[in-house]
């Protein structure tokens, strides 16, 4: 087939399913062939003795029995559907009540825009260890919105206990076949066994794509003769089902180890994308370019933009006042970004009308920036969609084309040069300062006729702070001073955000410097902007602990990081096999200046040390000169995302910083 015919057929196949008139020939095979040769409910409800029974052979609460999939393919009036049969069994080993909360509480997400996924066949049943059961009440499930495009039905499972076996079943009714969910054979605890069958109706195939697995995956296929046409040489007879099967034994679990983008990145899992499809088959041209005309076709962001009139006229009048377009773009920022209220849903696509935005009207994400970006467009500046998966979803595959992977949508703009990456649903941000949940690895741009893959990395979205104290310690061991602070980045978009929650300015400075001492050590605070267009903060505050050094016969006992402290190393001392994602890049600068009482002296060395490697830097520096002590610490972690093989040196740099949160001097009294 060539590759236009192939364009077409996706973009009939794509987001509203299939609803194509299939000619006859393709009627007639697929009602022969509705039958589920796989039956997975067949076995739900039998639970042996030895399940009830076993030991776990592990340190792990619960783990999953067996978790089990099954696809087939049904024509209803919607078109062709994937039916998706799925059977969980958990088995509990805890009778800790979080722990068994942890195990008891299922959560289902499902694709609920445009009816794409219904959830069917829902029971649940606890295998108590006595052998009797308890079964799940159809009024303890509840469905709740989880985004723009997902809901989620919870429940929680009756009457869990220690020794118990969790078995519940479902099924997923889902429109869009071109692609199917992905089936996740890895999870936080051990599972015992994972499989997923396919079975493929004559007129279509799937490339299966194995993500994750660092065990072994075994892989066969069957085929299944179901036609009722007698086997004589004369007759045409359709050719067997195909049922392809992937399954694993003994899966360990998942670490979760600190710092990595998503657990998801970790998880072991099978994902369907479909290869061939007609009568006969066809191969499929899947592909990014593929994306984006699916885009364009069924949620075309040009064809919006061409309607916003009044917008761009606004960013046309806000643009004249402005001799750059980056001075533009920051007073379009700021404008939508303190109109509007944002309704606290992730979208990627616009499904209504933006005339509500501007107006302080409840508005998701993709409304948001579709508002900032038709003003952009006003303004003259070069800007367009970034579609992003945010960090909860994990990272882009990029060698499994699919809308599907996006759940974000950003703003990208180039001036003279620049990118910047922009999200105005994000309240108290600005250019480049996006929040740490889309702050992943890589975004789609969505240009007229052409796309782009770009980097994330804006330049402001990093923990910033600059820190200056001046105090002194009186020979009670009381300390009293002080602080200035300014803050870039997102602890300043924090400070902002709960002062507008109606957090007074001294409960803020306490959460954010002194949160060990409580707030009652704070005498006076004044928290301020630094300029009318920057989202830089200033704090200044007046303290005062008491008895913050012990006081013994021969002195006092100082802990030196009165701020900015790092009492446990997030880094585990293991090995690491992963690579190290932060939330964002880090810099810290303390500089202290504390008086010490006279007839007192502190023991402590005068000089520069640091601990460093590529992308990150811890530096010390110590000046005592009379009864004034001067040190400095500063963390500066320019980089995001660290290899698997720096896990050593950047875990030293954080034990240094605990090291040094946890020390204490002794500012020895002079003898007579």
């Amino acid at each position: 087939m060539k590759r236009k015919n192939c364009v077409l057929l996706l973009w009939v196949i794509t987001f509203a399913g299939i609803n194509i008139n299939i000619n006859a020939s393709v009627k007639a095979q697929i009602s022969d062939s509705q039958i589920d040769v796989v039956n997975l409910f067949s076995d739900f409800g039998n639970i042996s003795p030895e399940a009830l029974s076993m030991a776990p052979g592990h340190d792990y609460p619960f783990e999953y029995l067996t978790k089990r999939a099954s696809i087939r393919f049904i024509e209803d009036e919607d078109g062709i559907r994937a039916i998706i049969d799925h059977l969980v069994r958990i088995k509990i080993y805890t009778n800790d009540r979080l722990e068994l909360a942890d195990a008891s509480v299922i959560s289902i997400p499902y694709y609920s825009a445009d009816s794409m996924e219904r959830i069917q066949n829902l029971e649940a049943i606890t295998h108590l260890p006595d052998g009797s059961e308890v079964k799940l009440q159809s009024d303890a499930v509840s469905t709740s919105q989880l985004n723009s495009r997902y809901n989620i039905m919870e429940f929680e499972m009756p009457e869990t206990e220690q020794g118990a076996v969790l078995e519940y079943k479902y099924t997923v009714n889902r429109r869009y076949i071109e692609e199917l969910p992905d089936f996740y054979l890895s999870h936080r605890v051990p599972t015992r066994e994972a499989f997923v069958t396919l079975q493929n109706e004559r007129f279509l195939r799937y490339d299966a794509v194995l993500e994750d697995a660092d065990f072994e995956i075994n892989y066969s296929r069957q085929e299944i003769d179901t036609s009722s046409v007698p086997m004589v040489f004369s007759y045409e007879r359709p050719e067997p089902i195909l049922v392809e099967r992937w399954n694993a034994e003994d899966i360990p679990a998942v670490d979760p180890s600190a710092y990595v983008s998503s657990v998801d990145d970790l998880r072991g899992k099978v994902r369907f994308l479909i290869s061939e499809f007609g009568i006969p088959r066809q191969p499929l041209d899947n592909s990014w370019e593929l994306v984006a005309a699916q885009i364009r076709r069924n949620a075309d962001p040009e064809e919006l933009l061409e309607d916003q009139h009044g917008l761009k006229e606004i960013g046309d009048e806000i643009s004249d006042y402005f001799e750059t377009k980056q001075a533009a773009q920051d007073s379009i920022f700021s404008y939508v970004n303190e109109t509007v209220l944002y309704n606290k849903l992730n979208a990627v696509f616009v499904d209504d009308s933006l005339s509500h935005v501007l107006d302080g009207k409840p508005a998701n994400q993709a409304e948001i920036n579709m508002t900032l970006l038709a003003l952009l467009r006003g303004a003259g500046i070069e800007s367009y969609p970034l579609y992003i998966s945010g960090r909860d979803a994990g990272r882009i595959n990029r060698s499994f084309p699919s809308p599907y992977q996006f759940n974000r949508m950003l703003v990208h703009s180039r001036i003279d040069g620049r990118n910047w990456a922009m999200d105005a649903s994000f309240p108290f941000s600005e250019p480049d300062l996006i929040p740490i949940e889309s702050y992943n690895e890589q975004g789609f741009i969505l240009r007229e006729t052409s796309h782009e893959w770009v980097d994330i990395t804006p330049e402001k979205s990093r923990f910033d702070l600059s820190i200056n104290i001046d105090a002194e310690l009186n020979t009670r061991g009381d300390l009293s001073g002080t602080l200035s602070a300014l803050t870039k980045g997102y602890p300043a978009q924090r400070i902002l955000s709960e002062l507008d929650a109606g957090k007074t300015e001294q409960e803020v400075a306490a959460v954010t410097f002194l949160d060990i001492y409580g707030r009652e050590i704070i005498n006076s605070a004044n928290v301020r902007s630094v300029s009318s267009d920057s989202r830089e903060v200033a704090v200044d505050v007046e303290f005062a602990i008491e008895e913050y050094a012990s006081s013994f016969s021969d002195g006092l006992d100082f802990r030196p990081m009165i701020v900015g402290y790092l009492y446990q190393n997030p880094f585990e001392s293991t090995q690491r096999r992963v690579p190290i994602t932060l939330d964002a890049p880090e810099n810290l600068v303390i500089n202290y200046s504390v008086e010490i009482p006279e007839g007192f002296t502190v023991d402590e060395s005068t000089g520069r040390q640091s601990v460093q490697l590529s992308g990150a830097e811890l530096s010390e520096r110590y000046e005592i000169a009379g009864n004034r002590l001067d040190y400095s610490f500063r963390i500066d972690i320019s980089r995001k995302e660290f290899s698997a093989d720096l896990y050593p040196e950047l875990r030293r740099i954080y034990e240094r910083w605990v090291e040094l949160s946890n020390a204490t001097w002794l500012i020895e009294k002079q003898s007579l």
